[in-house]
């Protein structure tokens, strides 16, 4: 597997305004795509349709690719799936375009993508970006799940509409004994 997988040459593609070039990519997704409640699959193939097309200061790139993302209920701790579609445009700049830009617009360094002095564009970053964007923070199976019951464990809408749990305070638990008491002396 290639260092930077998601690297792409530029040479092949001809500078004039308009020009275009399609790509057709096979990621091996990383660990650590994704988040502590979210992610792809590690070690998935992830197909990423790329067309990148000349304009005056650099390219414009735009990315597509279908993903499934999987996680955890937060409720009810199943197993939730998600599939999402990604398009992304991004423009990269050329290096003095970029450079002239950013005196324009007084603006940081980072603000630009750019292509490298290689005449390559790396689209990992962006293609990140575009897929953790689509991560739920609190995913659920469903929209109504009850969760699980803090008693037992179990799923509340695996059990009885009667299910409950007594509970005693332990400070109370020598009360709970006298009222029991007092319960079976009245039963007598």
């Amino acid at each position: 597997m290639s260092e930077r997988p998601l690297e792409i040459s530029l040479r092949d593609l001809s500078r004039s305004p308009g020009s275009m070039r399609d790509y057709e990519l096979m990621w091996e997704v990383p660990e650590d795509l994704g988040t502590s409640i979210m992610r792809v699959a590690p070690g998935s193939e992830l197909p990423i349709d790329v067309a990148i097309t000349s304009v005056d200061d650099g390219v414009l790139v735009r990315v597509h690719a279908d993903v499934d993302l999987e996680g955890e209920c937060v409720r009810c701790l199943d197993e939730v799936h998600r599939h999402h579609s990604v398009d992304i445009d991004e423009l990269f700049f050329e290096p003095k375009a970029a450079q002239r830009l950013r005196q324009e617009n007084d603006e940081e360094a980072d603000d630009f993508l750019t292509i490298s002095a290689k005449d390559t564009i790396d689209i990992e970053s962006i293609v990140r970006d575009g897929i953790v964007t689509l991560m739920e923070d609190r995913p659920l199976c469903k929209p109504d799940c009850q969760g699980l019951c803090p008693g037992c464990g179990e799923k509340w809408e695996d059990l009885p509409e009667d299910h409950e749990h007594v509970v005693i305070d332990p400070r109370l638990a020598g009360l709970a004994g006298l009222f029991d008491q007092l319960s079976h002396q009245d039963e007598n």
